[in-house]
């Protein structure tokens, strides 16, 4: 009989969290972020009027060798010593501060819940020959 995942197994997944991270970082679900301007933003000697709506694009910020070295490179080891240089407003794939998406956290959950179970209870092999290069890398999925 299999045992079930308990809370206590959720939060030990450590590296899971990592992978998460790190695919949360490289592809965002959502394209942008939209946000007023609520007063004027001097910025490298540029103005952002009060009134007019930004557009902050997660991927980009995700993606600023700045904070993120490699930042192209699949990396989920890069979330086990990321430093104090990161800051929230560097890491934004649910949102941030009092308009972060209320479903983050069972976000995380669940596909830590969905990783787990197909890397403990499926195996997958590599499919020759019916992705075009560019298109994909296929892969058939059987139960353990």
């Amino acid at each position: 009989m299999d045992a079930s995942l308990t809370w206590t197994d959720f939060k030990s997944m450590k590296f899971t969290s990592q992978v998460l991270n790190e695919t949360f970082r490289m592809a965002n679900i959502s394209l942008g972020i939209l946000r007023r301007v609520i007063k004027d933003i001097h910025i490298n000697g540029y103005v952002i009027p009060k009134g007019w709506t930004l557009m902050v694009v997660a991927t980009a910020i995700h993606m600023n060798p700045k904070k993120f070295d490699d930042p192209y490179t699949f990396n989920p080891w890069r979330w086990s010593n990321i430093g104090p240089n990161l800051s929230a407003k560097d890491f934004v794939p649910f949102g941030g501060g009092m308009r972060s998406c209320v479903g983050a956290e069972f976000t995380k959950a669940l596909m830590s819940v969905f990783l787990h179970v197909l890397v403990t209870k499926f195996s997958s092999t590599k499919v020759e020959g019916n992705a075009p290069p560019g298109e994909g890398f296929h892969v058939k999925i059987t139960a353990t």
